[in-house]
């Protein structure tokens, strides 16, 4: 599988999705990323991890509750550090996980921007210009927050459709 995603990375077009609809975007990586037919979040993390050549911690980040922001990726060196807002439902953790994983699949670490909103301590001990990266991605109405979305809900959909997967409510109950 990290075959398939550095088959997205590598391809020039998919991470610029400024001149591109940001579904086809999307489609177009989902659709070069061959993902296997037991595709779990825990297969897709580890996949990338080896792609990028850095461990992937999520943590959990209260700090981002009641604000705009309920996931953050932060790329460091040899980690990346996905922070989500804490929820009770597995679903939605897994939605604010996968999302930052499009990013990262969709190299989107390779933006710049900043963001307001987010408390100004929130990381006083990460450089200016690693925060500055990450948390580029402010407007969630720009082509590549769609297309990270986009590619999120491909991703899911492979999960729940995965044998490894509980069965489906309409498998189970009709």
């Amino acid at each position: 599988m990290s075959a398939m995603i550095e088959n997205v990375t590598s391809a020039g077009n998919l991470t610029s999705s400024r001149s591109s609809a940001p579904i086809s975007v999307a489609r177009e990586a989902f659709c070069n990323a061959e993902v296997p037919k037991n595709l779990t979040l825990d297969i897709l993390t580890t996949s990338i991890e080896k792609m990028r050549g850095a461990r992937i911690k999520i943590l959990s980040a209260p700090m981002l509750t009641a604000t705009r922001v309920c996931g953050l990726w932060v790329p460091r060196e040899k980690l990346d550090v996905i922070l989500v807002a804490p929820t009770p439902w597995r679903l939605q953790y897994e939605q604010y996980v996968l999302h930052e994983l499009a990013h990262m699949i969709l190299g989107h670490d390779r933006l710049a921007g900043g963001i307001a909103g987010l408390p100004s301590d929130l990381f006083a001990e990460l450089p200016d210009h690693v925060v500055a990266r990450a948390l580029a991605r402010h407007d969630f109405r720009t082509a590549e927050e769609q297309a990270a979305e986009h590619l999120a809900d491909l991703l899911a959909e492979a999960i729940r459709n995965s044998p490894t997967e509980p069965a489906s409510f309409e498998q189970v109950f009709g």
